[in-house]
């Protein structure tokens, strides 16, 4: 492949995904601190002073569901790092689709004391995720990120090439102070290829992510660890109010799967009248929660036991992404190393379009167009305004209004471009075939 044909895709790829990679650059770095921000802004409810001995869990599901009768148990959240208390998560009988909920209330293991509840869905924590990973956007935002996970990698890749080319007689890391568009290019040059192994990683995990039912479903893939009882044993309604003794649950847990630190316990509400429970296993690089025990509801017999570790190449390799994605294997030292790598990344869309910007600066300057500070300037204030509105409309409001409002933005943002681009497309033609001769006939 010829060097400007690299140069053509590496400025196209930055100029019309930049922005979306700067977005998720900045929120990613952010969502890697989601569990210590929510522990921060919510002490009350994730700090308690640890004792020697801890109540009941059963008689505290029992109470949290005695008070909520419109809703039923979806899973208990087990203490962890972050987390010291039960969370009892709860979901409604009937569903709102304007304002779903996904009920949590937090409850001191030590004492049995409910110190707080909220809808998960309001809370600045699922914000940050649902930023992230979907822009807010209900209907197809996960796949734009996918999408921008693609284009990630097609940016570092011809960015590697056009670099191996372009720098063979410089040296790595000078910075030349010539002008701005030679400082910015040392710059992105040198921030590329530092965060070279960083961005590859990111791309190709964040494009499965983003793209995982598509991809999975066109590969013919099926997920890892799926445990299905195709005979339903009871009824819906039974299943879901099945009571459980969740203590010997966690009991048999510890004892038929000692390495397992539990994270979920999840009884099933579809008749399959199963317990799942979800955990880690300490010293693994996979995704979170991916190791589990089932257990039939009656009896609590083992039905299926999981550990990655005993699993083929393949699933390990499906469970590893998440984990490679967000950086949370290896405690807060490589999330905030993940923090910084992520931010060059967005500097390096930020100083793609500044070198772009210089580049044609006479020809924009024909045009009368706006100066490259205010335009940066303007661009970085609407991005942080629209955190800011969808931060507040979230905690407000949940999920359903805001991801309505970024919807309706999104899409009649899109049909007003093409609306626009059809009519100058119009004008074009009726143009054209006005300027054309007519001949008369002759005799």
């Amino acid at each position: 492949m010829n060097n400007k044909l690299l140069w053509k895709i590496h400025n196209w790829v930055g100029l019309y995904a930049g922005v979306v990679i700067a977005f998720l650059s900045i929120t990613g770095a952010a969502a890697l601190f989601r569990p210590e921000i929510d522990r921060v802004f919510n002490p009350h409810l994730t700090i308690v002073a640890k004792q020697d001995s801890t109540v009941s869990l059963t008689q505290i599901v029992q109470k949290v569901l005695s008070s909520h009768p419109d809703k039923h148990l979806f899973e208990v959240e087990m203490p962890k790092e972050h987390l010291d208390t039960w969370n009892i998560r709860l979901q409604p009988n009937k569903a709102e689709k304007l304002h779903p909920i996904f009920w949590e209330v937090f409850v001191d293991p030590y004492t049995g004391k409910i110190l707080g509840e909220r809808n998960y869905y309001e809370s600045f924590s699922y914000f940050l995720r649902n930023i992230h990973v979907r822009f807010y956007e209900a209907l197809y935002g996960r796949q734009i990120v996918g999408l921008a996970g693609i284009a990630l990698l097609i940016s570092t890749i011809t960015g590697l090439l056009i670099y191996g080319k372009f720098m063979k007689n410089l040296s790595f890391g000078k910075i030349r102070r010539k002008n701005l568009r030679i400082t910015q290019a040392d710059l992105h040059k040198t921030i590329g290829i530092s965060a070279l192994l960083f961005n590859l990683i990111i791309a190709i995990t964040g494009a499965w992510l983003g793209l995982q039912s598509y991809l999975m479903k066109g590969l013919d893939i099926t997920m890892p660890n799926q445990f299905v009882r195709e005979q339903k044993v009871y009824s819906k309604d039974q299943d879901t109010h099945f009571p459980l003794d969740y203590d010997a649950i966690l009991t048999k847990t510890q004892s038929a799967f000692p390495e397992l630190q539990p994270w979920y316990i999840r009884p099933s509400t579809n008749g399959e009248g199963l317990v799942h429970v979800y955990g880690n296993v300490q010293g693994q690089v996979y995704e979170r929660r991916s190791n589990k025990l089932v257990f039939d509801k009656a009896g609590y017999g083992i039905e299926h036991q999981y550990n990655i570790s005993d699993q083929g190449f393949g699933a390990k390799l499906y469970y590893v992404q998440e984990a490679l994605h967000f950086g949370d294997f290896a405690g807060l030292s490589m999330k905030l190393l993940y923090c910084l790598l992520a931010l060059s990344s967005g500097f390096l869309s930020l100083s793609g379009f500044i070198i772009y910007l210089e580049r044609i600066k006479k020809q924009r300057q024909k045009t009368a167009a706006l100066p490259l500070k205010p335009l940066l300037l303007r661009w970085t204030f609407g991005m942080l305004l629209f955190i800011g509105i969808m931060a507040v409309l979230s905690m407000r409001f949940g999920i359903g209004i805001p991801s309505l409002f970024v919807s309706t933005a999104t899409y009649g943002f899109l049909l007003l471009l093409l609306t626009r681009k059809l009519i100058q497309i119009g004008r074009k033609y009726l143009l054209s075939t006005a300027k054309k001769p007519k001949y008369e006939k002759t005799i």
